[in-house]
């Protein structure tokens, strides 16, 4: 069973004239049967319930090649798929929602096994065989869902389990339960150092929506994925006077970029293009380097949840 259609726009809920590509899969010749109200198409179809079954699989805009990227699917994630042509899937993530084209070797349609473990350290390589000298032949990055076909398995004191769809990880990567992380800064952390990449989200390499993504994910939240979705969706604009007015968890969103406040020390954690990694900054000589006001910056504050 599908989940309902989610309408995302800037203008607003339930403007037709406004869905999101990104969001919603329609184009010339096809849609989503669930946006049959909303958009008009010569075909609708309803997509089939499939999910990655590679470590990292790439999402581009358009069929094509040379199409730009503009995010990854993860082992694991649930997609829907509504057409496939000449090796490529135009699928959407039933984690994100978002909208793209992946290698369709990379998509499993049909029934599948539930998720009975989840990759809980930043990554975890697979292997050929139950033993960390055999080749690698993928990398499964945190919060990938996997089913476990078999556990228990001893090589030289390292136990391993063998992935439903063949190789085997290390036991001690894996738990039953999603990773989690006090908050969205520790979760962010965790990055720290790792490389750049436009639309990556993984130890690999990650941009800074998807770091932001990642961190809200390590408590249990579902974000969009690029920064103006996060801009216009994530907790509520606060207005900020100065930097004594910022708080730990708070985003700040600029165009093309958001960096996260660490707190009290000044410090922000981002995914840094410029330098091309994943680092703390001081927030004052971030901005003064840069010639950045703070007055440029969108802040968007989540509150948290009163105790029932």
């Amino acid at each position: 069973m599908t989940k309902p259609v989610t309408l995302y726009s800037e203008a607003g809920p339930h403007h037709p004239e406004a869905l999101d590509l990104r969001l919603h899969a329609y184009r010339a010749d096809l849609a989503d049967s669930r946006l049959r109200s909303f958009v008009a198409a010569p075909r609708y179809v309803e997509g089939r319930l499939a999910r990655i079954v590679v470590g990292r699989a790439a999402v581009h805009r358009a069929p094509e090649p040379d199409a730009p990227l503009d995010t990854h699917y993860h082992y694991g994630e649930r997609v829907l798929l509504f057409d496939e042509a000449r090796g490529k899937a135009w699928c959407q993530s039933l984690v994100d929602d978002y909208v793209g084209y992946v290698e369709r070797s990379h998509v499993a349609i049909g029934d599948m096994a539930a998720p009975t473990h989840f990759v809980a350290t930043l990554g975890s390589y697979v292997y050929q065989a139950a033993d960390l000298r055999s080749p690698t032949i993928d990398f499964l990055p945190r919060h990938s869902a996997a089913a476990i076909a078999e556990t228990g398995i001893l090589t030289r004191g390292t136990e391993y389990a063998r992935l439903d769809t063949g190789g085997f990880v290390p036991s001690a990567c894996l738990s039953v339960e999603p990773p989690r992380s006090p908050d969205i800064v520790a979760a962010a952390e965790r990055y720290l150092g790792c490389p750049y990449l436009w639309g990556g989200k993984s130890f690999l390499g990650v941009d800074c929506s998807g770091l932001v993504q990642n961190a809200f994910r390590d408590i249990g939240i579902a974000v969009l994925r690029d920064t103006d979705m996060q801009r216009d969706t994530i907790g509520e604009t606060v207005s900020i006077r100065s930097e004594a007015d910022l708080r730990r968890g708070d985003l700040l969103y600029m165009p093309g970029h958001v960096l996260i406040h660490a707190g009290g020390d000044g410090e922000v954690v981002h995914s840094d293009g410029v330098t091309m990694t994943v680092r703390r900054d001081r927030f004052a000589g971030l901005t003064r380097e840069r010639a950045l006001d703070l007055a440029s910056f969108t802040v968007r504050r989540r509150q948290p949840k009163a105790a029932s």
